[in-house]
C-alpha cells in the first residue's frame, strides 16, 4: 500500500475551542493508502515507518486541507468582460460573456484551489440561463474536471424553475416580462423558459446523478442538492431535493437572503420571512446548510439555531456584489455552525480561502473595547471542521486524525516566522494572520500528491493556460451574440425594476460609524 510520512514544525490536527487548537511541535502524520494511521512526534514515526516517503520538513507547517464550501465557476468574471454590479443586476450582465468549455473552465478552478490549499470544494454548477438546468455532457465535464486535478469535490447542481434572474419586491420573471416593451418581454420569457423542465423531469435527472456520480473516485466525488433559492425555487422543488439529499444521506445547500430585494420578495410572497417559510416546509435541519444569509433577523437566527440548520458565509462575494454583511458573530454567538466559501468573487479574484479567512476575521467586529471578536480559532475551523461537515465530508477530513482521509496542506514558513515570531504567539493565530495561497508548498488528498515545492503533479498549467486562451480568444458565438443582444436590451428595464424597492433597511447587526 502507499505510505508517507509527512513531517512539519507544527502539525495543527483539530481546532479544539474559540482559543485552542490541538498542535504537535516537531510532528508528522503517517498516511497508508489514503487514510491517516498515526499522527505524533516525527523521530518516533520515523522510527517505526523507516522505509516510508517523507514530505515536508522542520520548516513547514502542516494543517488540515482547506474546504471551500461555496463555489459556482472556475473563471474569473472580470477576466470575461463582466463587473460586479449587484447580484440583481450580475447575472445579465453575464449575458454578454463568451461561454468557456465546462472541463477547462473547472480545471482552472481547480488549479487555483490546489495552488492556495484547498482540497475539497462544493460546486454549484449551473450550465446558464437560456440552458437545461442538468445536462449530462456538461455535467460529466465539471465533474471530470476535479476528478483529473484529484481535488475531492461536493457536486451540487444549482437548480430552480421560476424567477431565476428576477425577485423584485415588485414581483418576479412575469411581473418583469409584462413590464417590457412587448417585443423584449417575448424575446425575455422565450429565453428564460429553456431553463425550467417540469419538477418530475428534474428530480429523475437530480436522482441520475446521484446513482452515477456519488462515492465515485474511491468517495473523492460525492453529490449534493442545490436548490439554488427560495425565490428561485417552487416548494415542491426545494422538498423533493431535500428528500433525495436525505435518501441518499448528503447536504442540501440553498441561497437565502443574500440580498435585502430577496428578503423583501419573501415577506411579499409568503407574508413571513423566508427563513420561517423553509422551516414551514420542512426544509431547515442539520443537513440544510444556508449560503450568504446576509439580511438575517434575531429571529430568523433562531430558527436556524432550534432547526441545526448550518450557514456558509461568503465575505467578499457580498463585498463585491455589494450585499451587506452577514451577522456571522452572532451565528456564532448563537451556536449556529459556520463555513466559508469563496463563491467565486474571491478578494482578489482568485479562489484563495486563506485571504478569505483573513477578511472573515477582520470584518465582523465592531467598535470599542467591550465587544468580542471571532478568534483566528474559530475562523479556522470555519474553513476545515466546518466546511467538511457542510459540504458532506463531515467526519472523513477537516482534521488530521487517525482513521481521517489523508487530505492536508503543507505550509512554508519563510514569510510567517521570517525575519521573527514570537515563541509566545500561538501558531494558529500567525497562520491566519499572516498566510497567504503562495505560502502554500504541497497539496495532499486522499494521500495523493497534488502539488509539491509548488509545482502541479496532476495538471500541466502552461497547457491548460494556452488552451483556456485560444478558447476565448474569438469572435463571439451566434448563440453568445443573442444573449448579449438580449442583456443590452433588459438591462435598463431590469434596473428600474428594482430602483426604489429596498424600502427600510432596519436596524443594522453591525455599526460602524455614526453622522451625528
Amino acid at each position: 500500500m502507499p505510505t508517507s510520512l509527512i513531517r512539519a514544525k507544527y502539525v495543527i490536527t483539530r481546532v479544539t475551542g474559540p482559543d485552542s487548537a490541538r498542535v504537535i511541535t516537531d510532528g508528522a502524520v503517517y498516511q497508508e493508502d489514503g487514510v491517516i494511521r498515526e499522527v505524533g512526534d516525527y523521530r518516533d514515526l520515523r522510527a517505526r515507518h523507516p522505509d516510508s516517503e517523507v514530505l515536508g520538513s522542520t520548516r513547514h507547517l502542516l494543517m488540515p486541507g482547506l474546504v471551500n464550501d461555496h463555489d459556482h465557476v472556475g473563471f474569473s468574471a472580470v477576466q470575461l468582460g463582466v463587473p460586479h454590479l449587484p447580484l440583481e443586476l450580475s447575472g445579465l450582465a453575464r449575458f454578454g460573456a463568451r461561454e468557456l468549455d465546462p472541463y477547462l473552465e473547472h480545471l482552472w478552478g481547480a488549479v487555483q484551489m490546489i495552488e492556495s490549499g484547498t482540497t475539497a470544494v462544493q460546486i454549484m454548477y449551473t450550465p446558464g440561463r437560456g440552458a437545461a438546468p442538468i445536462d449530462p455532457v456538461t455535467t460529466d465535464k465539471v465533474i471530470r474536471a476535479y476528478q483529473d486535478a484529484g481535488l475531492r469535490l461536493a457536486y451540487a447542481p444549482n437548480l430552480q424553475d421560476q424567477n431565476s434572474l428576477v425577485a423584485s419586491p415588485k414581483g418576479g420573471e412575469k411581473e418583469f416580462a409584462a413590464s417590457l416593451p412587448p417585443d423584449v418581454g417575448k424575446r425575455f420569457s422565450d429565453f428564460m423558459a429553456r431553463s425550467y423542465v417540469p419538477l418530475d423531469e428534474v428530480l429523475s435527472l437530480s436522482e441520475g446523478l446521484f446513482k452515477k456520480y456519488n462515492g465515485a473516485s474511491g468517495g473523492r466525488v460525492i453529490v449534493n442538492t442545490a436548490p439554488t433559492n427560495v425565490q428561485r425555487c417552487s416548494d415542491d422543488m426545494i422538498v423533493g431535493l431535500k428528500r433525495l439529499s436525505h435518501k441518499y444521506k448528503t447536504t442540501s445547500h440553498i441561497h437565502l437572503l443574500e440580498t435585502v430585494y430577496q428578503k423583501r420578495f419573501g415577506h411579499r410572497i409568503y407574508g413571513t420571512s423566508a427563513v420561517k417559510h423553509l422551516q414551514d416546509i420542512g426544509f431547515l435541519g442539520p443537513d440544510a446548510v444556508c449560503g450568504h444569509t446576509v439580511w438575517a433577523t434575531d429571529d430568523d437566527i433562531a430558527i436556524l439555531k432550534s432547526t441545526g440548520a448550518s450557514v456558509c458565509h461568503n465575505a467578499s462575494s457580498n463585498f463585491r456584489l455589494r450585499s451587506g454583511i452577514a451577522p456571522v458573530h452572532r451565528f456564532v454567538q448563537e451556536g449556529v455552525r459556520v463555513a466559508i466559501g469563496t463563491d467565486d468573487m474571491g478578494l482578489n479574484d482568485d479562489k484563495d480561502m486563506f485571504q478569505e479567512m483573513r477578511l472573515v476575521l477582520k470584518l465582523h467586529r465592531l467598535p470599542g473595547v467591550d465587544f468580542t471578536p471571532l478568534t483566528t480559532f474559530q475562523v479556522l475551523e470555519m474553513a476545515t471542521t466546518n466546511g467538511a461537515y457542510c459540504s458532506g465530508f463531515g467526519g472523513k477530513i477537516g482534521a488530521l486524525e487517525p482513521g481521517m482521509r489523508a487530505d492536508m496542506t503543507l505550509v512554508d514558513l519563510s514569510r510567517l516566522d521570517q525575519p521573527y515570531l514570537n515563541p509566545d504567539t500561538p501558531i494558529v493565530e500567525a497562520l491566519v494572520q499572516r498566510a497567504r495561497g503562495v505560502d502554500v508548498d504541497t497539496v495532499i488528498v486522499d494521500g495523493e500528491v497534488l502539488m509539491k515545492g509548488r509545482r502541479l503533479t496532476t495538471i500541466d498549467k502552461k497547457a491548460l493556460l494556452k488552451d483556456i486562451h485560444q478558447a476565448l480568444d474569438r469572435p463571439l458565438t451566434e448563440r453568445e451574440l443573442e444573449r448579449k443582444a438580449l442583456g443590452h436590451a433588459v438591462s435598463p428595464h431590469l434596473k428600474a425594476f428594482y430602483s426604489k424597492a429596498m424600502g427600510d433597511l432596519g436596524a443594522p447587526h453591525s455599526q460602524y460609524n455614526s453622522r451625528g
